[in-house]
């Protein structure tokens, strides 16, 4: 596999049902988590199932100083009743005036109460607009926001369900939720998603995506507080760090075209659009596409010429490198963008890390791209580069870049055979045959064979004198004789 995920470890997140893309969901699943069952609870006999209370019963109940219990059994009666698959009673619930008991419950000290309450309210703010402009105005957002947070992971992505219902809305809606640091709350979130569920991670990535889904305007990216849209760049790049069907939920929620704006921005908000659209391009080759499609290639020209952020540099090149590892179309488009140069050139002056990235996308593009395509490295006079990296260290790189030669030179040896001798004296000029032969003794394995393969194949000497008048092979280096 070409391209390369950013980090080592992302979080596996199960392919999206369809219901899992549409604006608002309901949970009309009917157990409690067993969590929440007290010990004493454990040992009990099977209880007979809850009696179900009218409006007016959990009305009563609630208004006479009612113990936990009490409560647990009023909220689990109306949590129920709102999780009915067809005609759910949430206009009568309304009438009731129970919604301020539900918006209450979920600041009452009891995780139970909590978490009955929350599920009741999703299921309300899951209905029509009228219905969730109902619940906000009872004042559900900035309590469902706090407990989204919780420490119990049940509770925390029940009440970001009710939350990702509310912002799914409307624009008007989803911006009230950003007013009350619903995009706070999902920072937070995102920076432990390895702690959670794969329920748990796709709810904080739905959720995100209806925070973005909305254009008038499309916020928090385009919020006028560059903290904001720095979050919230930063959160859409965990998101994105993850499996293809988890970067098309992203990509579906229309928050691209606005991360590619940032490239024009101060460095705090390139660094989190770099590395999102990076992680894009990690993904399949539609997924690659269209992070080409944004017209992102010719912003990378003028961004890798302008900054002296070596960080900066080297996300640029990792994006590129997981470009150049897709389609042959996607591969001149880059170099139709005139980025191949860039990476020559930070390929060879850049600082070590920049360097180790640009080799990446020196090794996929002769990996993966046409005759014509490979052979614009020698166009590009990449063999001065080339010959200087095999000084390196770093195994990887050197891997990269004795790859990268050996494949260059098959290429112009197959197909423009009249340059081969111009390019075997560029080797030799600027001291890649020297670098091969000491590559010889090295204690990898595949180093040693391609340095070795690079010689014999094309530095043999016209009369048939095998490599091994001037190189050790790998069986003398290792003999412990010395005759």
């Amino acid at each position: 596999e070409l391209r390369r995920r950013r980090t080592e470890c992302s979080v596996e997140i199960r392919k999206q049902k369809g219901a899992d893309m549409m604006m608002k969901r309901r949970n009309i699943v009917d157990d409690v988590e067993e969590e929440f069952a007290s010990e004493s609870e454990v040992d009990e006999p099977k209880k007979q199932p809850t009696v179900r209370l009218s409006n007016d019963e959990i009305k009563s109940i609630l208004s006479n100083n009612p113990s936990e219990n009490d409560m647990i059994r009023c909220f689990e009666s109306l949590r129920k009743s709102l999780s009915k698959t067809k005609n759910p009673p949430i206009d009568e619930v309304i009438q009731s005036g129970l919604l301020i008991a539900l918006v209450q419950a979920l600041t009452v000290q009891s995780e139970r109460v909590q978490y009955e309450a929350a599920w009741a309210l999703t299921n309300i703010v899951s209905g029509t607009t009228e219905q969730t402009i109902a619940a906000v105005e009872a004042g559900a957002t900035a309590p469902l926001i706090q407990l989204a947070v919780h420490s119990s992971s049940q509770i925390s992505e029940q009440a970001l369900w009710a939350v990702a219902n509310i912002a799914g809305d409307s624009a008007q809606l989803r911006d009230y939720v950003i007013k009350c640091h619903g995009v706070e709350a999902l920072m937070f979130l995102v920076e432990k998603l390895e702690q959670f569920t794969d329920s748990h991670v796709r709810t904080i990535a739905w959720a995100f995506s209806n925070m973005c889904r909305h254009k008038n305007p499309n916020a928090p990216l385009d919020h006028p507080d560059i903290q904001v849209r720095q979050d919230a760049c930063w959160a859409v790049s965990y998101l994105t760090d993850g499996p293809d069907e988890q970067i098309q939920l992203a990509c579906d929620s229309g928050v691209l075209p606005h991360i590619v704006k940032y490239f024009k921005h101060a460095e705090n908000l390139v660094a989190p659009a770099l590395r999102t659209l990076g992680n894009v391009a990690t993904g399949n080759d539609s997924l690659t596409q269209s992070v080409i499609d944004l017209g992102c290639l010719k912003r990378l020209v003028s961004l890798m010429e302008k900054t002296k952020s070596s960080s900066i540099t080297k996300e640029c090149c990792w994006l590129i490198s997981n470009i150049i590892a897709g389609t042959h179309a996607q591969i001149q488009s880059v170099l139709d963008a005139k980025l191949l140069p860039l990476i020559i050139n930070i390929f060879q002056y850049g600082d070590h890390k920049c360097q180790f990235e640009a080799s990446w996308a020196l090794s996929n593009l002769v990996q993966g791209g046409t005759v014509n395509q490979i052979y614009a490295l020698m166009e590009c006079n990449a063999v001065p580069a080339l010959c200087q990296a095999l000084k390196q260290t770093n195994t990887d790189m050197l891997t990269n870049t004795l790859e990268t030669l050996s494949l260059l030179m098959t290429a112009v040896q197959d197909c423009y055979s009249q340059e081969l001798e111009v390019l075997l004296d560029q080797v030799e000029e600027n001291g890649g045959l020297d670098a091969l032969e000491r590559l010889q003794e090295s204690q990898s394995e595949r180093i040693y064979e391609l340095a070795y393969s690079i010689i014999t194949q094309f530095f043999t000497d016209d009369d048939g004198a095998n490599a091994e008048n001037n190189l050790a092979t790998r069986s003398d280096h290792d003999a412990p004789w010395s005759f």
